[in-house]
């Protein structure tokens, strides 16, 4: 468990960087090559944005899934019956 979580945070941090340093780069950069940095730097934040989203995911459907599983057992979801 922790060696994922370590790679999780490593991943986070290598991303974070990269995209930090991107920032940078279209700062200083003019014409042509800016606007293809600017767009790198968006395809760079939908993947992060996909990312972070489907890690979302999977949480809800475990939560949600836990309440199914509550609800079920106590009676409560006499509609499933």
């Amino acid at each position: 468990m922790s060696t994922q979580t370590r790679f999780e945070v490593s991943l986070y941090d290598r991303l974070q960087a990269s995209m930090g340093d991107l920032v940078e780069r279209v700062g200083k950069a003019e014409g042509a090559e800016r606007s293809r940095l600017l767009h790198w730097l968006l395809a760079a934040g939908s993947l992060f944005l996909l990312w972070r989203a489907s890690r979302s995911t999977k949480k809800l459907f475990w939560i949600l899934f836990g309440f199914g599983m509550a609800m079920h057992w106590s009676g409560g979801a006499w509609w499933l019956h």
